[in-house]
């Protein structure tokens, strides 16, 4: 009994001794795919708003957005990389009470825009923005893509279980006046997996969400944006290839535009806004 006894605690030393140091490994999330290396990512996305307007008249309005990104990497530095963005045509539909508007979002045949990410995927800077093929007419951008849409990894390595935190702002211009978004995202790393193309973490996203914005009414009133909302997300990040190829964000806001007169609300009118988008990894070329 005595020899099972030990010989059962022995077993159990060893499989604590592989199994706790797997959970807390500590893993570097660096945007840095080599150079040469060419991403495709397709980009969906859906805003809507439904409501009251200013005036109290039924609101409502869908925007969708579908097309591919296609990043060529030109220089793939210590603390940066620089990469080429192309697009075959990102549609962009805005259907609103009585009217309809639509743009195709494309790059210059024979362009490129040029992307500067840190290691954390952070957009630090966009140039040649002449290889965009022309104007934005729905106020919607591709640099907007890249920096509202774009996921954001840790500074430090990270374990099963660890959290990191983002903060960005999406402005959307709604109604004559700009609609500023508020949000708090907070990662979880959930598992580290094997995949054919490595080791794949398995992140979870929550995000936190208020509404914010003004105008000048006349006559000395204001009309603000109020509201909060919440919402849920995920993301896929190879981190032997230093690049990720699913994210996916979800959320919906109760919000109201508030006329007040000093502090004194004079009418609310409530309406509500959600945005769901995603973009996933639908092709690589390694060098």
């Amino acid at each position: 009994m005595k020899e099972r006894a030990a010989l059962a605690l022995a077993l159990c030393l060893v499989l604590r001794g592989t199994v706790i140091p797997a959970q807390s490994e500590k893993v570097a999330f660096r945007f840095g795919p080599p150079s040469g290396t060419a991403l495709t990512y397709t980009v969906n996305g859906q805003v809507s708003v439904s409501g009251k307007d200013f005036v109290g008249k039924d609101l409502t309005l869908d925007a969708s957005s579908q097309g591919d990104i296609r990043l060529s990497v030109m220089n793939s530095g210590q603390d940066t990389v620089l990469a080429g963005l192309t697009t075959s045509g990102i549609e962009v539909r805005a259907q609103m009470p009585g009217q309809t508007q639509s743009q195709t979002l494309r790059t210059t045949e024979g362009k490129a825009l040029e992307v500067v990410f840190n290691r954390a995927g952070k957009v630090m800077d966009i140039r040649n923005p002449e290889a965009l093929a022309q104007q934005n007419v729905l106020n919607f951008s591709i640099p907007q893509i890249l920096r509202d849409y774009f996921p954001a990894f840790p500074v430090e390595p990270a374990g099963p279980g660890d959290a990191w935190r983002e903060n960005r702002r999406l402005t959307i211009p709604f109604q004559g006046l700009e609609l500023q978004i508020d949000m708090t995202i907070e990662y979880t790393l959930n598992d580290i997996l094997p995949s054919p193309d490595g080791r794949k973490a398995v992140v979870s996203a929550v995000y936190t969400v208020t509404v914010s914005g003004s105008r000048d009414l006349g006559n000395g009133s204001t009309g603000v944006f109020e509201g909060k909302g919440q919402g849920t997300g995920y993301l896929d990040f190879l981190l032997d290839r230093g690049y990720f190829t699913e994210y996916r964000v979800d959320f919906r806001t109760d919000a109201a535009f508030v006329a007040k007169q000093g502090a004194k609300r004079l009418l609310e009118m409530p309406f509500t806004f959600s945005v769901l988008a995603e973009v996933n990894l639908i092709s690589n070329t390694r060098p």
